[in-house]
């Protein structure tokens, strides 16, 4: 988010600003309306984005396209896949909470071909005091094909051939 603001008035609605802004990966919106005055508005705004800052911060967990697990893949063509998160992983945190945060994982081990790149395969979630603040979805990064006759002859003679190599 780029830090800006937008201000305005009116004899009704007085003096409205809204203002955002960046820090630490954490941006913040701040809305004020009907300040008295141009001074209060700016200075309201100020407190607010400082008391969001210095109390809150962006706590993030993994980025898009991060390996969180090679998975075995049953009958394919490659014998596995990676699990990749699906977007970036990560919440709101009051500030000092940030290590009592549990990570559940649902993810096989194992699973079976075909499988299509961008195909669901779990979730993770991230836990505070009982409450799930974030879940992402894990998914496959590749397709990894259902072996079949042709590709499975086609190893056994691949494996001969370097049985007679060696």
């Amino acid at each position: 988010m780029q830090p800006g603001l937008k201000t305005g008035s009116t004899g009704l609605a007085l003096y409205n600003l809204s203002a955002s802004a960046t820090r630490n990966n954490l941006s913040l919106i701040a809305v004020i309306m009907k300040a008295p005055s141009t001074k209060v508005r700016f200075s309201e705004a100020q407190k607010l984005l400082d008391y969001g800052f210095n109390n809150f911060s962006f706590e993030q967990f993994g980025k898009k396209d991060d390996v969180v697990k090679t998975i075995n893949v049953d009958k394919g063509v490659l014998p596995t896949v990676d699990a990749i998160l699906a977007e970036t992983a990560g919440t709101l945190v009051k500030k000092g909470n940030n290590k009592n945060i549990e990570q559940n994982l649902i993810l096989d081990d194992t699973i079976s071909a075909p499988v299509t790149a961008g195909q669901k395969l779990g979730e993770v979630s991230f836990v505070l005091d009982g409450k799930t603040l974030s879940t992402v979805n894990i998914i496959a990064k590749n397709n990894v094909e259902k072996i079949n006759l042709f590709t499975m002859s086609k190893r056994v003679i691949y494996s001969w051939v370097d049985l007679l190599r060696s």
